[in-house]
């Protein structure tokens, strides 16, 4: 008890407003360069050179002499040596060992496999970031909670430097993800409401499915979404990558808009992304399995496509997206990166392993495939290694700015008889979506870890300019008559809008929490989000921006 006591004992403050300085931004100061070192590390041992695995013990070392150091430093000289000191360090050390373990040792044992964890870790910085700037009220309250801790804990008595900068910041992380993504519109979070103009179509009183069941109330996790031309239905995909808090929700739904009637479809896995050039037929990708399903827009029933259950020796059991070109169709396959090709039948005509094709490495994310119809190529984005990268230690300093360009964040162009490579772009900031102007000559792409929209030339996939755009993007889509270009805010709620020809932005609007799709067709422009399926008459979208 004495020991636990002399832990919470008031430590002589320092005199002078100097040292005063230092000991009150020291402790941050310290974890904010070993997350800095952390990150870093773990950036290059994930994209860059296949290490042994001695090298995760290697890069620990330096982590904890500098907590030696900054315990020596900080506490020990305001608290002296003893009880009150080295078990807090201890505590330190077997935490940053953890760290080690995590961001250093499994991304070398994961490299050259389809392991989706191992690059997601890395992206801690850009979830504190979405998870902290999405619900500003909760974390003005909560970040000055911290504040105080920090002044009272590591600043006035020099102690429980590890709880107040990294274990507290990171249970009210956690808690702000929960708030943002499992109520999404509650009070916390969302007081707007969208303008006049902007109607709600689904889910809406009086629809029912086949057997008159409802919609299951709650949040909604929308991923895609598909506009009939003819505004007579819209079909959406779904799936919550973390658990449902009620049962499983259908993995995609057709929506009749002339009758309150929708059909509902439950794969026991979510679907992502699906995108169709016509609209007699759609098909989607269960994350989890290996097979397409076919489906005729208003039917009770589904077809099974079936695909390989291998590429490159590896399972296909992480569908990203498929896109009909109506006569061929495209899936492509996450982590195990692989292309498949169907023939309207359903048979497999060919496939392609990006990693076994040298485009990416292992374990590469491909985010989205889209058809340019003009070039009779496939567009695929893709974030992973890239095999051609094998720069020197010296590279390691260009790595440790933030979320930048790393290699393998590109988009392939390849051709879509052949499957063979045709063009790729520099490396860029990883592009969530893809969408191809009306004419051709331009293709728009968002950045997930910018506030960015890149346009990049369809002949080349040269980048020729970049345009503002609200943070974390992750759908666009072009009005029907090609004049302005839409982008949608996760983070925000808000659509985006710009003048397509000037690529200059003309405003937003307020819809729904995390809109994470969009569909055009000649009268409308439909949003889907946390609240449900919204749109907007096409006349209507300007009056109802705000600069």
């Amino acid at each position: 008890m004495r020991g636990t006591a002399s832990v919470f004992r008031k430590a002589p403050l320092p005199a002078g407003f100097g040292a005063a300085a230092f000991y009150f931004a020291a402790p941050a100061v310290v974890t904010l360069a070993q997350l800095y070192y952390i990150r870093s590390v773990h950036c290059y041992f994930l994209y860059l050179l296949p290490l042994p695995g001695w090298a995760a013990a290697a890069a620990a070392l330096p982590l904890l002499a500098f907590e030696y150091a900054a315990t020596r430093l900080i506490e020990a000289r305001r608290l002296g040596p003893g009880p009150a000191v080295w078990p807090q360090l201890a505590g330190r050390m077997l935490f940053l060992l953890a760290l080690s373990a995590l961001f250093f040792w499994y991304p070398l044992r994961a490299y050259g496999q389809p392991s989706i964890f191992a690059p997601l870790i890395g992206l801690w910085p850009f979830v504190l970031w979405i998870t902290w700037t999405a619900s500003p009220i909760p974390a003005v309250v909560l970040g000055l909670g911290l504040a105080a801790a920090y002044w009272l804990l590591p600043y006035r008595r020099a102690a429980f430097r590890l709880t107040v900068t990294v274990l507290a910041p990171g249970a009210a992380t956690l808690t702000l993800f929960l708030l943002l993504y499992f109520h999404p519109g509650g009070p916390l979070r969302e007081w707007r409401r969208p303008p006049a103009g902007v109607e709600k179509v689904f889910p809406a009183a009086g629809y029912s499915g086949l057997n008159g069941e409802r919609w299951p109330e709650g949040v909604m996790f929308p991923h895609d979404l598909y506009a009939d031309p003819g505004d007579g239905w819209a079909a959406l995909s779904f799936g919550a990558t973390f658990g449902s808090k009620d049962a499983l929700p259908p993995s995609f739904v057709w929506v009749n808009l002339r009758r309150p009637e929708f059909r509902a479809f439950h794969e026991n896995s979510q679907v992502r992304r699906f995108s169709s050039e016509c609209p007699a037929k759609l098909y989607f990708a269960p994350w989890h399995e290996n097979y397409l399903l076919e489906y005729v827009p208003g039917a009770d029933t589904v077809k099974r496509l079936p695909l390989p259950a291998s590429a490159a020796g590896w399972p296909v059991e992480e569908l990203f997206a498929v896109h009909n070109a109506c006569g061929r169709v495209y899936a492509v396959n996450n982590l195990n990166p692989a292309i498949f090709e169907l023939d309207p039948s359903g048979r497999l005509l060919r496939s392609l392993s990006l990693a076994e094709a040298g485009l990416v490495e292992m374990g590469g994310v491909v985010f989205q495939v889209k058809r340019n119809p003009r070039r009779h190529t496939l567009l695929i984005s893709v974030y992973g290694r890239d095999p051609a990268a094998k720069p020197a230690f010296r590279r390691f300093l260009w790595l440790m700015h933030g979320p930048g360009v790393l290699p393998g964040r590109r988009v392939f162009e390849l051709d879509e008889r052949t499957l063979a490579l045709v063009n790729a772009s520099d490396p860029s900031r990883a592009f969530m979506d893809l969408v191809l102007s009306p004419d051709g000559r331009r293709i728009y792409a968002p950045s997930i870890f910018t506030r960015d929209i890149y346009k990049l030339d369809a002949q080349t996939l040269k980048i020729t300019g970049i345009m503002r755009a609200p943070f974390h993007v992750r759908k666009l889509e072009f009005s029907a008559d090609g004049k302005y270009l839409y982008a949608g805010s996760y983070l925000g709620g808000d659509v985006a809008v710009y003048d397509a020809a000037a690529s200059k932005k003309l405003g937003v609007f307020y819809v729904t929490p995390r809109v994470e799709a969009l569909g055009a067709t000649k009268k409308y422009l439909y949003i889907a989000g946390a609240g449900g399926l919204f749109r907007i008459a096409n006349e209507k979208i300007v009056s109802a921006l705000s600069r």
